[in-house]
């Protein structure tokens, strides 16, 4: 198994439980999260790689990358910003 599918894996099952927890998610606010913190993590995961800081098996990576990273890399900027942003609106109580 490569870390494309165990990612995909993990992001449907944050997916569907989040969604689940809160039922009126604010999909435009995440939306503009999600889009901020993926250009972040390109920017830094490019810098950390290109220092050889971090490396990955070539042969676990599906070959797709932007820049240096690896597509896999971005799974988990994309589960933190569902959890953390719905977690927020949970504890928060907004009905927005």
């Amino acid at each position: 198994m490569n870390y494309l599918l165990l990612n995909l894996g993990f992001m449907l099952i944050a997916f569907v439980i989040l969604n689940s927890f809160v039922r009126k998610t604010p999909w435009r606010v995440v939306l503009w999260t999600m889009i901020s913190m993926l250009g972040l993590t390109l920017i830094f995961d490019n810098v950390i790689i290109a220092l050889d800081i971090v490396a990955y098996d070539p042969t676990k990576v599906s070959g797709i990358y932007l820049g240096l990273a690896p597509i896999e890399d971005f799974a988990y900027t994309v589960v933190a910003v569902l959890a953390v942003s719905s977690i927020w609106h949970k504890m928060t109580g907004n009905k927005k």
